[in-house]
């Protein structure tokens, strides 16, 4: 008789798991759009601010972007930054294609680079979430001398030389962060990522005094980590 009551049990409690089973709702669900399958469309423009290193010393970025937000999800677009703290040189000896001796004073080191930018937020509905994303661009770093002596023009034969210019070297830029985000308003939110910042292409190189070859820059002096603090605005509406 026990047997019996512990299988009428055991039955009752197998059909229910069968009905609940069968009533489960089966329409296929989606990555990107939501239960319908639509994808609502938006998009927000971002003040980005950024600190790191250069050679050893506090280095400040500020740039913006802006782009396509899919579900509130999902978004991809374009950035461009610029490093406002210029690393400053006192000196700089080269001997120029002439064999002579070249000395530039007061020297400042220019960094820009823009490209895509893609990402994801995870529950973005929730007034503080996490996301992910990643950065990718071009650019060139730049040495500069406000005193630069006409006279010396036909030394030069780096790519994209201009005046005041003493080199600019070509690079590109890979940047991988994760974030933290507060939804402020409807319209604005404020976002705080942690990364870093990947340098590649330093090749421009001079000749110094001892007649040796040696690089302008050094891709691991501008390879570090990255944090930013950034300023979206747009259309960020309620999940629905």
């Amino acid at each position: 008789m026990k047997n019996f009551k512990i299988c009428l049990i055991a039955t009752f409690l197998l059909s229910g798991i069968i009905l609940v089973n069968g009533q489960e709702n089966k329409e296929p669900r989606y990555l990107l759009g939501n239960e319908t399958g639509e994808i609502r469309v938006s998009g927000f423009g971002s003040y980005i601010l950024g600190f790191s290193q250069v050679d050893g010393n506090l280095a400040v970025y500020n740039g913006g972007g802006g782009g396509v937000l899919l579900n509130q999800t999902v978004y991809f677009g374009g950035y461009g930054v610029g490093l406002s703290t210029q690393p400053h040189m006192e000196s700089l000896t080269l001997i120029d294609h002439f064999d002579e001796q070249i000395t530039y004073e007061d020297l400042y080191t220019e960094f820009g680079h823009g490209g895509f930018w893609i990402g994801y937020l995870h529950q973005s509905y929730k007034p503080v979430h996490f996301g992910a994303s990643t950065k990718l661009g071009w650019g060139n770093i730049g040495m500069t001398n406000d005193y630069f002596d006409d006279k010396h023009d036909d030394f030069h034969d780096f790519d994209n030389y201009d005046h005041h210019r003493i080199v600019n070297d070509n690079v590109f830029v890979v940047t991988p962060q994760v974030e933290l985000e507060m939804n402020l308003l409807r319209w604005f939110k404020i976002n705080m990522s942690a990364g870093y910042q990947f340098v590649t292409g330093t090749d421009k190189t001079y000749k110094n005094i001892n007649g040796d070859k040696v690089k302008f820059f050094d891709s691991k002096d501008f390879s570090q980590p990255m944090f930013n603090v950034t300023f979206a605005f747009g259309g960020f509406g309620d999940k629905r």
